[in-house]
């Protein structure tokens, strides 16, 4: 079983396995198109977050619960995949369940 962490990183590709810490392309997942263009536009806006110094902690709340929904809907689209997500800029984790 893939346990992956879905992460606003600066410079990765926004998800990554947990167990060998390899960043994971997008591309190489099967997701729905919909999915992959939510995933890049969110970890565009997060990298910008980042770049800022997450300055704008309203915006950071607003990025974190949009990268929660987007590890619940990746959840749904892979089978026997377990999800985690990690704001970068709180340091803090949640198990997608």
């Amino acid at each position: 079983m893939k346990y992956l962490i879905v992460d606003g990183y600066s410079q990765g590709t926004g998800i990554r396995d947990k167990y060998e810490g390899k960043q994971i392309e997008l591309k190489t997942l099967p997701i729905s198109s919909e999915l992959f263009v939510k995933f890049t536009l969110w970890l565009e806006k997060y990298q910008k977050e980042f770049y800022d110094g997450y300055s704008n902690t309203t915006e950071v709340e607003k990025l974190d619960i949009e990268g929660e929904n987007i590890a619940i809907l990746l959840k749904r689209e892979l089978i026997n995949v377990k999800v985690e997500y990690y704001s970068d800029a709180t340091m803090k984790s949640k198990l997608i369940v």
